[in-house]
């Protein structure tokens, strides 16, 4: 509960609803489908990308550490609050990936199976694509900032360990 709070009080969620919100207002009630179509692609060559490169760059924060410096992050809880931010912004990237995926698809076959000049679809599918779409690449960006984070705290460790010995 207590990260649940915490992500809605953070700087990209924020930022996310409030980008969000100012489509809405901007948006009108139906956009044309084909519109929408070009967008939903977009979305999802861009997750597609991100989180194939986001759950390699998780898996090698994972397997890099030894467990001394594992045990030296964990004397502040820094590695378990990093793991769960790369979960939940991996799980935001693959949920946000889905989505466009069934938004791309069945527009697409809306569109090829329905001949008419213009459809319109309703606004709401665009915006929740984008809050989602949004969060995942600001997500994926605090994600980087704590990975150099992690970096710094490893040049600490090393130095630690170098006065030590």
């Amino acid at each position: 509960m207590r990260r649940i709070k915490a992500v809605i009080k953070s700087w990209d969620f924020v930022i996310v609803l409030l980008s969000t919100i100012t489509t809405y207002f901007l948006l009108p009630d139906y956009v044309n489908m084909k519109f929408a179509l070009s967008f939903y692609n977009v979305a999802m060559t861009v997750l597609s990308i991100i989180f194939s490169l986001f759950f390699t760059a998780m898996a090698i924060l994972i397997s890099s550490p030894d467990n001394d410096f594992i045990e030296f992050l964990e004397e502040k809880n820094t590695f378990t609050e990093l793991l769960w931010s790369f979960k939940f912004t991996l799980f935001i990237l693959f949920a946000s990936l889905v989505l466009s995926i069934i938004l791309y698809t069945g527009t697409s076959f809306w569109l090829e199976t329905n001949y008419r000049d213009v459809w319109l679809q309703k606004s709401i599918l665009i915006l929740t694509l984008e809050f989602c779409f949004l969060y995942g690449i600001l997500a994926t960006w605090f994600c980087i900032i704590d990975t150099i984070k992690f970096s710094k705290y490893r040049t600490l460790f090393l130095k630690k360990n170098k006065e030590k010995n």
